[in-house]
């Protein structure tokens, strides 16, 4: 197997299916809570394991810091951390934390906790064990 250390950091155990359904979740929520369609390419080089872990697809997983974000136009930039919910079959990776610039400048910032967006896709019976929801 490829070393992909300096390419995904901590991340490198995801496989690509699992790696592109988590990447299709993250960036549908961003452009949720910014009201915008942007095409972002992922940064995992300086991820960071936070704890809660899993398997899903063809690889693992954790709740990982340091995933940065670039827009194709190199204006709009990210930062956060992901957590993911995975129930039997099914699984939701969310922006657990992100802050959003344009241009250097802040435009979006949100704190730790499950987004709107994110909670509204859990099914009903999973919800229980969710933490507080942040409304964004």
């Amino acid at each position: 197997m490829e070393d992909n250390w300096s390419k995904y950091g901590f991340s490198s155990s995801m496989g690509p299916k699992l790696r592109k359904l988590v990447q299709i979740q993250l960036v549908d929520e961003l452009n949720s809570l910014l009201g915008m369609s942007f095409e972002f390419d992922f940064d995992w080089s300086e991820s960071c394991i936070e704890g809660h872990d899993g398997m899903f697809l063809d690889g693992s997983l954790e709740n990982y810091s340091g995933i940065i974000l670039i827009d194709k136009q190199a204006s709009i930039k990210a930062d956060g951390w992901m957590d993911f919910i995975q129930e039997g079959d099914f699984f939701l990776a969310y922006w657990d934390q992100i802050t959003v610039w344009q241009n250097d400048r802040e435009l979006f910032s949100k704190d730790f906790g499950i987004s709107s967006y994110a909670f509204a896709l859990v099914p009903e019976e999973l919800r229980w064990h969710l933490k507080e929801v942040k409304k964004h």
